[in-house]
């Protein structure tokens, strides 16, 4: 299949490349396919989230680890129903980023993560009940916190 995306221009795809947000994003439920574009290929530490059903919808997705090494999100048991969830090794998380000019003035959203299922990749974002987490939290600016 072919897109147009946002940052890379004419791409091809496999549909298994795809995934699948039964509910969407918070504020974009009607988008449910997303193709995840690594803005380096050697890394998934920043990502292009782009939009299948809309080719000018690209999300930022950040790996929050690199960032963040002691971010801990905990599954609720709906959530890991949800996500068909039988090994907790096969989910991976990310962080919706804000980025500004400045490194120092852009933000990642700690509170709501992106769930995925790596293995029948399928995705939910959660709320996490943890109060250390913001939906506006700004990134270190040496990498590590």
């Amino acid at each position: 299949m072919k897109i147009n995306a946002k940052y890379f221009g004419s791409l091809s795809y496999d549909p298994e490349d795809l995934i699948y947000l039964p509910d969407g994003l918070f504020g974009f439920e009607s988008y449910k396919n997303f193709l995840p574009l690594p803005f380096h290929e050697t890394t998934d530490s920043l990502l292009s989230f782009q939009s299948t059903d809309d080719e000018t919808l690209s999300f930022i997705l950040m790996n929050p680890f690199r960032f963040f090494p002691d971010y801990s999100p905990v599954l609720s048991e709906k959530d890991k129903k949800d996500l068909n969830l039988t090994c907790e090794d096969d989910i991976s998380y990310y962080v919706i980023c804000v980025l500004n000019e400045s490194l120092t003035d852009s933000t990642v959203n700690l509170k709501a993560p992106l769930a995925i299922n790596v293995r029948n990749r399928t995705g939910k974002q959660i709320i996490l009940d943890e109060p250390a987490y913001s939906f506006k939290h700004a990134i270190p600016a040496n990498g590590r916190e």
